[in-house]
This record gives C-alpha cells, sequence and structure tokens, in this order.
C-alpha cells in the first residue's frame, strides 16, 4: 500500500530527442496521488509514451519527474512500477513465462516465479506460457504487455496503448480499490477513460 504523498509529479515536463531543435514533450505538469487514475491520450505521435518513458528514467528530461518522491528512474521505486509497454518489441527467443519472470527478478520481487504464473492467469496468458513470444499475434502482446503491468501488484501501474479487455477494465479498477495507482496512454480511450477518472489529452507534444 503507498502512503500519503504522491505518487506521479510531473511539473513542467519536457523531453528533446538527439538534441533536436523542437522538444518532443514540453509543458506537461500533472499528479496521481494514491488510488487515483489518469489517462493520457492523443493522436499518434502526439508524445504519450514520451511522457511514460521520462517518468520511468529512460530518456533524459528537463523539468520535475518524480516517483514515490524520487527522480524518475532511481532504484528506490523499481519494485513498485508495474509496466507494460506498446509495441512487439519482446525478445522472440524467449518463451512467455520467461519473459514475465525475467521481468519481475529485474523488480525484484521476492517470488518470481509465483508472481509470474499469477500475471499471466490474471491476463489470460496461463496456458502460454510455454510459448516464445515470436508465436503471440496483436492480441497476445497486449495481454503479455499487461501480464507485466500488473505482477506482484505494484503502487504504480503505466500501461501503454492497451486494448480494452475485461481483463483490463477489472486490473485498473482493483488496482486503484486497493490505493494503486495508474497511469494508462491511449490512441483510443474507449471504454477504459471512465475507470480512470481523470484525462488530458496531448497536441504535438504539449497539454491543451
Amino acid at each position: 500500500m503507498v502512503g500519503s504523498q504522491a505518487v506521479v509529479e510531473a511539473e513542467d515536463l519536457e523531453v528533446r530527442y538527439h538534441g533536436g531543435p523542437e522538444p518532443a514533450v514540453r509543458g506537461v505538469t500533472f499528479r496521481i496521488a494514491p488510488g487515483e487514475g489518469l489517462m493520457i491520450s492523443g493522436r499518434g505521435g502526439a508524445g504519450k509514451t514520451t511522457v511514460l518513458r521520462a517518468l520511468l528514467g529512460l530518456v533524459a528530461h528537463r523539468g520535475a519527474a518524480e516517483l514515490f518522491g524520487h527522480p524518475a528512474g532511481a532504484a528506490e521505486t523499481r519494485g513498485r512500477v508495474g509496466y507494460g509497454p506498446e509495441g512487439t518489441g519482446f525478445a522472440p527467443e524467449l518463451r512467455v513465462r520467461e519473459t514475465v519472470h525475467a521481468a519481475a527478478n529485474v523488480r525484484g520481487l521476492s517470488s518470481p516465479g509465483t508472481a509470474a504464473d499469477d500475471a499471466l492467469a490474471r491476463a489470460g496468458l496461463q496456458y502460454v506460457g510455454g510459448w516464445r513470444t515470436s508465436r503471440l499475434d496483436a492480441e497476445g502482446y497486449r495481454r503479455l504487455s499487461l501480464a507485466l503491468a500488473v505482477m506482484g501488484d505494484p503502487d504504480l501501474m503505466i500501461l501503454d496503448d492497451p486494448w480494452v479487455f475485461s481483463d483490463t477494465l477489472r486490473e485498473i479498477r482493483t488496482a486503484r480499490e486497493r490505493g494503486a495507482a495508474v497511469l494508462v496512454a491511449a490512441t483510443r480511450p474507449g471504454g477504459i477513460a471512465p475507470v480512470l477518472g481523470r484525462r488530458i489529452t496531448l497536441y504535438d507534444g504539449a497539454p491543451r
């Protein structure tokens, strides 16, 4: 269970890629408290994934970006964040369960095997754990992303462009009910936005 402090704080967040003349993201400010949800919406290329990557410490940024009172990417936050990435960028030579188990080890979860099996069941992938990730279809990749996000019941769950499965909606509601924060980026918010409660929209990298 998280404490009373903000789970996520971003203030005037800015990201520039490769020293480009125009920032990919600029002027993004928001705060997420325990039990709260937030949707970041916008067209493809609007900067949604870049905001998530900045908060995770995966890209350099200007402005404030903190998780649990620590700077983005701090080791102290690693075990408290579940991140479900967008797309199909999973190692094709790894099996589905191996992928989730490896993520559990990176996060330092105390029982990585148990956590991986629980996450796969909650994401509807318990019967394909032995498959290589290259066998998954588009739905399978989104379910694998969901498994990574919910594993170990993190204090902050981050999902990048999830599909609107009943499992996704259930996990978001359950996370918020137990006091976790949920941050979702999506091009088509659809049925996910209502279970999050708040929403900001990016246009060309800036909120409007």
